[in-house]
Protein backbone atom coordinates (compact mmCIF):
# COMPACT_ATOMS: atom_id res chain seq x y z
CA UNK A 1 0.00 0.00 0.00
CA UNK A 2 2.73 2.52 0.54
CA UNK A 3 4.59 1.57 -2.59
CA UNK A 4 0.93 3.60 -4.38
CA UNK A 5 2.22 7.30 -3.14
CA UNK A 6 6.36 6.54 -4.01
CA UNK A 7 4.48 5.23 -7.25
CA UNK A 8 2.87 8.74 -7.32
CA UNK A 9 5.27 10.75 -6.07
CA UNK A 10 8.75 9.44 -7.20
CA UNK A 11 8.60 6.66 -10.04
CA UNK A 12 12.46 6.35 -10.06
CA UNK A 13 12.90 5.65 -6.08
CA UNK A 14 9.62 3.80 -6.29
CA UNK A 15 12.03 0.89 -8.65
CA UNK A 16 14.91 1.07 -6.26
CA UNK A 17 12.32 0.41 -3.75
CA UNK A 18 10.71 -2.38 -5.62
CA UNK A 19 13.56 -3.70 -6.80
CA UNK A 20 15.13 -4.46 -3.02
CA UNK A 21 11.68 -5.53 -1.90
CA UNK A 22 11.26 -8.55 -4.72
CA UNK A 23 12.25 -12.11 -4.04
CA UNK A 24 12.09 -15.03 -5.68
CA UNK A 25 8.45 -15.97 -4.09
CA UNK A 26 7.62 -12.46 -4.76
CA UNK A 27 3.90 -12.21 -5.92
CA UNK A 28 4.05 -11.83 -9.93
CA UNK A 29 2.27 -8.50 -9.60
CA UNK A 30 5.02 -7.12 -8.02
CA UNK A 31 7.08 -8.06 -10.86
CA UNK A 32 4.23 -7.11 -13.37
CA UNK A 33 4.52 -3.62 -11.84
CA UNK A 34 8.20 -3.03 -11.77
CA UNK A 35 8.44 -3.54 -15.50
CA UNK A 36 4.84 -1.06 -16.03
CA UNK A 37 7.44 1.43 -14.20
CA UNK A 38 10.78 0.62 -16.46
CA UNK A 39 8.67 1.01 -19.36
CA UNK A 40 7.62 4.85 -17.86
CA UNK A 41 11.40 4.84 -17.77
CA UNK A 42 11.52 3.89 -21.18
CA UNK A 43 14.14 1.25 -19.84
CA UNK A 44 12.54 -1.36 -21.98
CA UNK A 45 15.07 -4.31 -21.80
CA UNK A 46 14.80 -4.15 -17.84
CA UNK A 47 10.49 -4.35 -18.49
CA UNK A 48 11.05 -7.40 -20.82
CA UNK A 49 12.70 -8.94 -18.09
CA UNK A 50 10.66 -8.44 -15.30
CA UNK A 51 7.33 -8.93 -17.50
CA UNK A 52 9.03 -12.59 -17.84
CA UNK A 53 9.22 -13.12 -14.65
CA UNK A 54 5.99 -12.16 -13.54
CA UNK A 55 4.62 -14.92 -16.24
CA UNK A 56 7.14 -17.07 -15.11
CA UNK A 57 5.50 -16.74 -11.49
CA UNK A 58 1.67 -16.66 -13.19
CA UNK A 59 1.94 -18.33 -16.73
CA UNK A 60 -1.81 -17.33 -17.31
CA UNK A 61 -0.88 -13.62 -16.68
CA UNK A 62 -2.88 -11.90 -19.54
CA UNK A 63 -2.06 -8.27 -18.80
CA UNK A 64 1.59 -9.59 -18.50
CA UNK A 65 1.63 -11.03 -21.98
CA UNK A 66 -0.23 -8.33 -23.56
CA UNK A 67 2.20 -5.85 -22.17
CA UNK A 68 5.57 -7.96 -22.41
CA UNK A 69 4.06 -8.19 -26.48
CA UNK A 70 3.70 -4.23 -26.90
CA UNK A 71 7.31 -3.92 -25.46
CA UNK A 72 8.85 -6.46 -27.59
CA UNK A 73 7.24 -4.37 -30.46
CA UNK A 74 9.43 -0.83 -28.85
CA UNK A 75 12.49 -3.12 -29.76
CA UNK A 76 11.83 -4.87 -32.79
CA UNK A 77 11.83 -8.29 -31.79
CA UNK A 78 8.43 -8.89 -33.87
CA UNK A 79 8.68 -12.62 -33.87
CA UNK A 80 8.54 -12.92 -29.99
CA UNK A 81 6.27 -10.01 -29.35
CA UNK A 82 3.76 -11.84 -31.96
CA UNK A 83 4.02 -15.01 -29.89
CA UNK A 84 2.74 -13.14 -26.85
CA UNK A 85 0.21 -11.58 -28.33
CA UNK A 86 -1.34 -14.55 -29.70
CA UNK A 87 -0.90 -15.87 -26.09
CA UNK A 88 -3.18 -12.91 -24.93
CA UNK A 89 -5.75 -13.52 -27.59
CA UNK A 90 -6.11 -17.18 -26.15
CA UNK A 91 -6.29 -16.40 -22.40
CA UNK A 92 -9.30 -14.30 -23.58
CA UNK A 93 -8.04 -10.83 -24.27
CA UNK A 94 -9.57 -10.34 -27.56
CA UNK A 95 -9.34 -6.97 -28.16
CA UNK A 96 -9.17 -4.97 -31.53
CA UNK A 97 -5.95 -3.33 -30.87
CA UNK A 98 -4.26 -6.69 -30.71
CA UNK A 99 -5.30 -8.09 -33.42
CA UNK A 100 -3.92 -4.73 -34.84
CA UNK A 101 -0.52 -5.04 -33.22
CA UNK A 102 -0.66 -9.13 -34.15
CA UNK A 103 -1.13 -7.80 -37.79
CA UNK A 104 1.60 -5.63 -37.95
CA UNK A 105 4.13 -7.89 -36.70
CA UNK A 106 2.55 -10.26 -39.25
CA UNK A 107 3.25 -7.07 -41.54
CA UNK A 108 7.22 -6.58 -40.77
CA UNK A 109 7.42 -10.41 -41.25
CA UNK A 110 6.10 -10.32 -44.34
CA UNK A 111 3.65 -12.59 -44.01
CA UNK A 112 1.05 -10.35 -45.35
CA UNK A 113 -1.95 -12.35 -45.83
CA UNK A 114 -1.79 -13.68 -42.33
CA UNK A 115 -1.34 -9.74 -41.55
CA UNK A 116 -4.04 -8.79 -43.68
CA UNK A 117 -6.58 -11.38 -41.75
CA UNK A 118 -5.52 -9.77 -38.16
CA UNK A 119 -6.09 -6.40 -39.33
CA UNK A 120 -9.52 -7.21 -41.07
CA UNK A 121 -10.26 -8.96 -37.24
CA UNK A 122 -9.03 -5.65 -35.27
CA UNK A 123 -11.53 -3.46 -37.67
CA UNK A 124 -14.18 -5.51 -36.29
CA UNK A 125 -13.85 -3.76 -33.24
CA UNK A 126 -12.58 -0.79 -34.07
CA UNK A 127 -14.10 0.02 -37.66
CA UNK A 128 -13.48 4.10 -37.95
CA UNK A 129 -9.61 3.13 -36.72
CA UNK A 130 -7.39 4.13 -39.73
CA UNK A 131 -4.23 2.69 -38.38
CA UNK A 132 -5.92 -0.76 -39.25
CA UNK A 133 -7.32 -0.15 -42.86
CA UNK A 134 -4.07 1.37 -43.88
CA UNK A 135 -2.16 -1.95 -42.81
CA UNK A 136 -4.92 -3.90 -44.65
CA UNK A 137 -4.05 -1.58 -47.43
CA UNK A 138 -0.23 -2.43 -47.26
CA UNK A 139 -0.98 -5.91 -47.35
CA UNK A 140 -3.16 -5.65 -49.94
CA UNK A 141 -0.21 -3.35 -52.03
CA UNK A 142 2.31 -6.59 -51.18
CA UNK A 143 -0.08 -9.27 -52.22
CA UNK A 144 -0.68 -6.79 -55.84
CA UNK A 145 -4.16 -6.40 -54.72
CA UNK A 146 -3.94 -3.17 -56.40
CA UNK A 147 -8.11 -2.61 -57.55
CA UNK A 148 -8.92 -3.37 -53.81
CA UNK A 149 -6.47 -1.12 -52.80
CA UNK A 150 -7.65 1.70 -55.12
CA UNK A 151 -11.04 1.75 -53.28
CA UNK A 152 -9.70 1.44 -49.99
CA UNK A 153 -7.24 4.48 -49.97
CA UNK A 154 -10.53 6.18 -51.86
CA UNK A 155 -12.49 5.95 -49.13
CA UNK A 156 -9.80 7.16 -46.70
CA UNK A 157 -9.39 10.32 -49.56
CA UNK A 158 -13.03 10.75 -49.35
CA UNK A 159 -12.12 11.45 -44.72
CA UNK A 160 -9.32 13.41 -45.26
CA UNK A 161 -8.50 14.52 -48.93
CA UNK A 162 -5.77 17.06 -47.51
CA UNK A 163 -3.79 13.57 -46.51
CA UNK A 164 -0.86 13.61 -49.27
CA UNK A 165 0.34 9.86 -48.58
CA UNK A 166 -3.13 8.45 -49.24
CA UNK A 167 -2.76 10.01 -52.33
CA UNK A 168 0.36 8.43 -52.90
CA UNK A 169 -0.56 5.13 -51.82
CA UNK A 170 -3.33 5.61 -54.19
CA UNK A 171 -1.01 6.22 -57.14
CA UNK A 172 1.11 3.23 -56.26
CA UNK A 173 -2.29 0.72 -56.94
CA UNK A 174 -2.82 2.48 -59.46
CA UNK A 175 0.76 1.99 -61.29
CA UNK A 176 0.34 -1.60 -60.59
CA UNK A 177 -2.92 -1.50 -62.26
CA UNK A 178 -0.93 0.06 -65.10
CA UNK A 179 -3.17 3.02 -65.10
CA UNK A 180 -0.32 5.66 -65.25
CA UNK A 181 -2.52 8.54 -66.25
CA UNK A 182 -4.66 7.92 -62.63
CA UNK A 183 -1.62 8.01 -61.38
CA UNK A 184 -0.40 11.09 -62.96
CA UNK A 185 -3.00 12.99 -61.64
CA UNK A 186 -3.06 11.73 -58.26
CA UNK A 187 0.90 13.03 -58.34
CA UNK A 188 -0.40 16.74 -59.31
CA UNK A 189 -2.79 16.67 -56.45
CA UNK A 190 -0.14 15.99 -53.88
CA UNK A 191 1.79 18.61 -55.81
CA UNK A 192 -0.84 21.45 -55.67
CA UNK A 193 -0.95 20.76 -52.15
CA UNK A 194 3.22 21.73 -52.06
CA UNK A 195 3.86 18.34 -50.49
CA UNK A 196 5.79 15.95 -53.63
CA UNK A 197 9.46 15.52 -52.74
CA UNK A 198 11.71 14.93 -55.59
CA UNK A 199 10.85 11.37 -56.08
CA UNK A 200 7.25 12.21 -56.61
CA UNK A 201 7.96 14.37 -58.83
CA UNK A 202 10.65 12.37 -60.84
CA UNK A 203 8.05 9.68 -61.27
CA UNK A 204 5.50 12.25 -62.00
CA UNK A 205 8.03 12.95 -65.21
CA UNK A 206 8.78 9.56 -65.66
CA UNK A 207 5.18 8.73 -66.40
CA UNK A 208 4.82 12.27 -68.65
CA UNK A 209 8.10 10.42 -70.66
CA UNK A 210 6.01 7.16 -71.36
CA UNK A 211 2.95 9.45 -72.54
CA UNK A 212 5.02 11.65 -75.01
CA UNK A 213 4.15 14.58 -73.29
CA UNK A 214 7.69 16.19 -72.58
CA UNK A 215 7.31 19.55 -72.23
CA UNK A 216 4.99 18.10 -69.05
CA UNK A 217 7.91 15.82 -68.13
CA UNK A 218 10.61 18.83 -67.83
CA UNK A 219 8.41 20.75 -66.00
CA UNK A 220 8.77 17.83 -63.23
CA UNK A 221 12.32 17.10 -63.71
CA UNK A 222 12.66 20.28 -63.20
CA UNK A 223 10.84 21.40 -60.18
CA UNK A 224 12.06 17.47 -58.57
CA UNK A 225 15.51 18.78 -58.73
CA UNK A 226 14.62 21.31 -56.90
CA UNK A 227 12.62 20.04 -54.40
CA UNK A 228 15.66 17.52 -53.53
CA UNK A 229 16.89 18.74 -50.21
CA UNK A 230 20.16 16.26 -49.98
CA UNK A 231 20.90 17.77 -53.74
CA UNK A 232 21.38 14.21 -54.91
CA UNK A 233 23.09 14.49 -58.58
CA UNK A 234 21.98 10.94 -59.99
CA UNK A 235 18.62 11.25 -60.64
CA UNK A 236 18.62 15.24 -62.36
CA UNK A 237 21.27 13.93 -64.29
CA UNK A 238 19.57 10.71 -65.50
CA UNK A 239 15.97 13.05 -66.01
CA UNK A 240 18.31 15.27 -68.55
CA UNK A 241 19.70 11.90 -70.49
CA UNK A 242 15.94 10.80 -70.76
CA UNK A 243 14.82 13.88 -72.25
CA UNK A 244 17.76 14.19 -74.28
CA UNK A 245 17.57 10.61 -75.24
CA UNK A 246 13.82 11.51 -76.68
CA UNK A 247 14.94 14.08 -78.54
CA UNK A 248 14.61 17.09 -76.09
CA UNK A 249 17.55 18.73 -76.77
CA UNK A 250 16.25 22.47 -75.49
CA UNK A 251 14.65 21.19 -72.50
CA UNK A 252 17.46 18.36 -71.74
CA UNK A 253 20.30 21.14 -72.15
CA UNK A 254 18.20 23.70 -70.03
CA UNK A 255 17.75 21.17 -67.09
CA UNK A 256 22.13 20.80 -67.32
CA UNK A 257 22.33 24.39 -66.98
CA UNK A 258 19.77 24.28 -63.74
CA UNK A 259 22.26 21.54 -62.55
CA UNK A 260 25.43 23.25 -62.89
CA UNK A 261 24.19 26.29 -61.17
CA UNK A 262 21.80 24.32 -57.96
CA UNK A 263 25.18 21.93 -57.47
CA UNK A 264 27.63 25.39 -58.39
CA UNK A 265 29.58 22.80 -60.69
CA UNK A 266 30.94 21.19 -57.79
CA UNK A 267 31.06 17.76 -59.12
CA UNK A 268 32.60 14.32 -58.52
CA UNK A 269 35.02 13.64 -61.78
CA UNK A 270 32.05 10.18 -62.92
CA UNK A 271 29.44 13.26 -62.82
CA UNK A 272 31.62 16.36 -63.95
CA UNK A 273 32.03 13.63 -67.64
CA UNK A 274 28.51 12.43 -67.60
CA UNK A 275 27.00 16.11 -67.85
CA UNK A 276 29.65 17.33 -70.45
CA UNK A 277 28.77 13.77 -72.77
CA UNK A 278 25.37 14.62 -72.27
CA UNK A 279 26.13 18.68 -73.49
CA UNK A 280 28.02 16.62 -76.33
CA UNK A 281 24.84 14.71 -77.95
CA UNK A 282 22.95 17.71 -77.64
CA UNK A 283 25.79 19.72 -79.60
CA UNK A 284 25.95 17.33 -82.10
CA UNK A 285 22.00 17.44 -82.34
CA UNK A 286 22.52 21.20 -82.86
CA UNK A 287 25.15 20.41 -85.82
CA UNK A 288 27.87 22.14 -83.30
CA UNK A 289 30.07 18.88 -84.25
CA UNK A 290 33.50 20.69 -83.69
CA UNK A 291 32.86 21.62 -80.34
CA UNK A 292 31.29 18.28 -79.25
CA UNK A 293 34.10 15.92 -80.77
CA UNK A 294 36.23 17.77 -79.02
CA UNK A 295 34.47 17.52 -75.52
CA UNK A 296 33.96 13.57 -75.95
CA UNK A 297 37.97 13.23 -76.97
CA UNK A 298 38.17 15.35 -73.63
CA UNK A 299 36.03 12.54 -72.02
CA UNK A 300 37.41 9.14 -73.50
CA UNK A 301 40.92 10.79 -72.62
CA UNK A 302 39.88 11.07 -68.57
CA UNK A 303 37.96 7.73 -68.47
CA UNK A 304 38.74 5.43 -71.34
CA UNK A 305 35.67 2.69 -70.47
CA UNK A 306 32.97 5.56 -71.31
CA UNK A 307 31.11 3.23 -73.50
CA UNK A 308 28.35 6.01 -74.67
CA UNK A 309 31.44 8.53 -75.86
CA UNK A 310 33.17 5.87 -77.74
CA UNK A 311 30.03 4.92 -79.74
CA UNK A 312 29.41 8.54 -80.45
CA UNK A 313 32.77 9.38 -81.63
CA UNK A 314 32.29 6.08 -83.72
CA UNK A 315 29.46 6.97 -84.88
CA UNK A 316 30.85 10.79 -86.01
CA UNK A 317 33.87 9.52 -87.94
CA UNK A 318 31.76 6.72 -89.21
CA UNK A 319 29.70 9.61 -91.05
CA UNK A 320 32.00 11.70 -91.96
CA UNK A 321 34.01 9.20 -93.92
CA UNK A 322 37.17 8.41 -91.34
CA UNK A 323 37.01 4.55 -91.22
CA UNK A 324 40.03 4.03 -89.76
CA UNK A 325 38.99 6.38 -86.46
CA UNK A 326 35.69 4.61 -86.45
CA UNK A 327 37.19 1.40 -86.14
CA UNK A 328 39.07 2.69 -83.76
CA UNK A 329 36.44 3.86 -81.63
CA UNK A 330 33.73 0.51 -82.48
CA UNK A 331 36.97 -2.29 -81.06
CA UNK A 332 36.89 -0.03 -78.25
CA UNK A 333 33.98 -0.08 -77.40
CA UNK A 334 33.12 -3.62 -78.13
CA UNK A 335 35.63 -4.54 -75.31
CA UNK A 336 33.48 -2.93 -72.62
CA UNK A 337 31.21 -5.71 -70.72
CA UNK A 338 27.99 -3.25 -70.63
CA UNK A 339 28.64 -1.50 -74.70
CA UNK A 340 29.66 -5.01 -75.78
CA UNK A 341 26.64 -6.10 -78.18
CA UNK A 342 25.28 -2.60 -78.36
CA UNK A 343 28.82 -2.14 -80.37
CA UNK A 344 29.22 -5.20 -82.28
CA UNK A 345 25.17 -4.27 -84.01
CA UNK A 346 26.29 -0.61 -84.61
CA UNK A 347 29.71 -1.03 -86.33
CA UNK A 348 28.16 -4.00 -88.03
CA UNK A 349 25.28 -1.65 -89.82
CA UNK A 350 28.35 0.38 -90.32
CA UNK A 351 30.17 -2.09 -91.91
CA UNK A 352 27.14 -3.06 -94.12
CA UNK A 353 26.61 0.50 -95.23
CA UNK A 354 29.89 0.22 -97.06
CA UNK A 355 29.11 -3.02 -98.42
CA UNK A 356 31.31 -4.92 -96.07
CA UNK A 357 29.07 -7.79 -95.95
CA UNK A 358 31.86 -10.42 -94.78
CA UNK A 359 33.50 -8.00 -92.02
CA UNK A 360 29.49 -7.43 -90.71
CA UNK A 361 28.29 -11.03 -90.21
CA UNK A 362 30.89 -12.10 -87.37
CA UNK A 363 29.98 -9.30 -85.42
CA UNK A 364 26.79 -9.54 -85.79
CA UNK A 365 26.79 -13.69 -84.57
CA UNK A 366 28.88 -12.93 -81.65
CA UNK A 367 26.55 -10.17 -80.81
CA UNK A 368 23.16 -12.50 -81.23
CA UNK A 369 25.23 -15.25 -79.23
CA UNK A 370 25.64 -13.04 -76.73
CA UNK A 371 22.26 -11.15 -76.62
CA UNK A 372 19.45 -12.93 -78.87
CA UNK A 373 17.51 -10.53 -80.98
CA UNK A 374 14.99 -11.51 -83.83
CA UNK A 375 15.59 -7.93 -85.56
CA UNK A 376 19.45 -9.45 -85.80
CA UNK A 377 18.37 -13.25 -86.22
CA UNK A 378 16.17 -12.29 -89.34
Amino acid sequence: DELIPQIQADPKQAIVMLSEAIKPESSAALDFTLANLYVQATNYSRAVVHYRLAIKKFPDFQRAHMNLGVVLIQLNRHAEAQKELVRTLELGGEDGNIYGLIGYCHLIGEKYLSAEAAYRKATLFSPDKIDWKLGIAQCQLQQQKYGECVTLFGELIQKDPDNADYWLHQANAYLGLAESQKAATNYEVVRRMGKADAKVLNQLGDIYINESTYDLAFAAYRDAAIADKGREIAPPIRAADVLISVGEFDNGNTLLTQIRSIHKNQFKEADRLKILQLEARVQLAKGEEAKAIKTLQLIVDKDPLDGESLLLLADYYGRNDNVEKAELFFQRAEQLDGFEVRAKITHAQFLVHRSQYAKALPLLKSAQAKRPRDSVQR
